[in-house]
């Protein structure tokens, strides 16, 4: 019997590891587009007109990586198969290995599409497997699978671009080819079991003699409609920033005589920050309570983003460093809470705080580009920085919901 448990736990263990792998390679890909914009923008655009083609890439891109995410969401909590997360890596793979040989922005647009569906299609059923896969720890789980994710954002560009910046961008496509390979493999690797409860507790250790029956969504959803918004607009307002920094800083690096390697690797040091941040949100929310630990993210990321830009060298990555992994340390936060107002529905919870929130986020930086392209990317980058402050006030209005930090919730 103790052979059988310890044999369970350890294909379970493995499988966690590989789904957290999966997500290091897919998002490898998924974040090729900010590299990847000062070239195409000087490939496809005018001067005067760049820095909106560069948000519509953006928004582009996001309606379908993150929006899709609710309609993956809402067909992954009604059929259990791997092959969401098959398309997924492939599609990313190939969509956006294949950009650098877009003729237009059209077909540019068309493979951001093709790249954004894969993301989409990963990110519900993955996400909620991971916090299945880590029952005695839900939170620290995601932050785990999360992390990866972040580190493949992070590190995963350099790799795959390592040899299109030595050799020249048309190699860009040979690097689908590693995805491809690691989207046969998910199939015969993962092994997901129809008795795994997908269901959250914050602290963590499933009930099996419990059996939660489903509602209907809107019945569970509409009692907490006003505290679900407010974690909806601060995650969508939250990723303004983030992915208007790593696309518009991208831009400006350029602008100041970056190389290509040297801003390469301030975004990948940004999105890194990012990974540690949420890694550490999953140690965090078990020791410090939930808003404060959201105030703290909203009301001290601002003056450290925003002390970089204005400083060089040294100081300037590392506040950009800090900064980051300050305003991203409750990210887990936002995905667990929701999933608690939802319980039954977690899938759906995380496509509205990873997916539709994203998908607004990353629309909106449509705006930031038009903004760029009106008053100059060092105004815009300034006041990116700067809107976590406006959210703040918000967190008044959550100030009834579960403290994750409380072994009781």
């Amino acid at each position: 019997m103790d052979n059988n448990q310890d044999s369970s736990k350890s294909s379970t263990r493995k499988q966690f590891y590989f789904l957290t792998f999966l997500h290091t390679v897919l998002d490898s890909y998924a974040t090729l587009l900010s590299h990847l914009q000062p070239l195409l923008l000087k490939k496809l655009a005018t001067e005067a007109t760049r820095n909106s083609l560069a948000g519509n890439f953006v928004s582009i891109y996001s309606v379908f990586s993150s929006f899709g995410q609710i309609l993956f969401g809402w067909l992954s909590d009604r059929v259990r198969t791997v092959h969401f997360l098959t398309i997924g890596v492939a599609f990313s793979a190939l969509g956006l290995s294949l950009l650098w040989l877009a003729p237009s922005p059209n077909v540019v647009y068309l493979l951001l599409a093709i790249g954004g569906i894969g993301v989409a299609a990963f990110h519900p059923q993955a996400t909620t497997y991971a916090g299945a896969l880590a029952s005695e720890q839900p939170g620290m789980g995601i932050s785990i699978f999360l992390t990866g994710g972040n580190i493949g954002r992070a590190i995963g560009p350099l790799v795959l671009l390592f040899i299109p910046y030595r050799f020249g961008m048309d190699y860009l496509v040979w690097e689908m080819i590693p995805g491809l390979i690691v989207a046969l493999l998910i199939p015969k690797i993962l092994r997901f079991e129809k008795k795994l409860d997908l269901t959250v507790s914050t602290r963590g250790t499933p009930r099996i003699d419990e059996q939660i029956p489903q509602e209907p969504f809107w019945r569970v959803a509409s009692p907490r409609m006003l505290p679900l918004i407010v974690l909806f607009v601060i995650a969508a307002m939250r990723t303004v920033t983030l992915t208007g920094i790593e696309n518009f800083l991208s831009v400006h690096l350029a602008d100041q005589g970056y190389s290509d390697q040297a801003r390469s690797l301030v975004i990948a040091l940004f999105i890194f920050a990012g990974s540690m941040g949420i890694l550490s949100s999953g140690w965090l929310m078990s020791r410090v309570n939930t808003y404060v630990l959201l105030l703290v993210s909203l009301l001290g990321a601002p003056p450290l983003l925003y002390w970089s830009l204005h400083t060089d060298g040294f100081s300037f990555l590392a506040l950009l460093f800090l900064g980051n992994v300050v305003l991203t340390s409750s990210i887990t936060v936002n995905i667990i809470l929701a999933q608690i107002m939802l319980r039954g529905h977690e899938n759906i919870a995380s496509g509205l705080m990873m997916g539709a929130a994203w998908g607004v986020g990353g629309f909106l930086n449509k705006i930031v580009g038009v903004l760029g392209d009106e008053y100059g990317l060092p105004i815009v980058l300034d006041g990116l920085v700067m809107l976590p402050l406006v959210l703040a006030p918000l967190l008044i209005l959550l100030r009834d919901q579960p403290d994750l930090s409380k072994p009781s919730v």
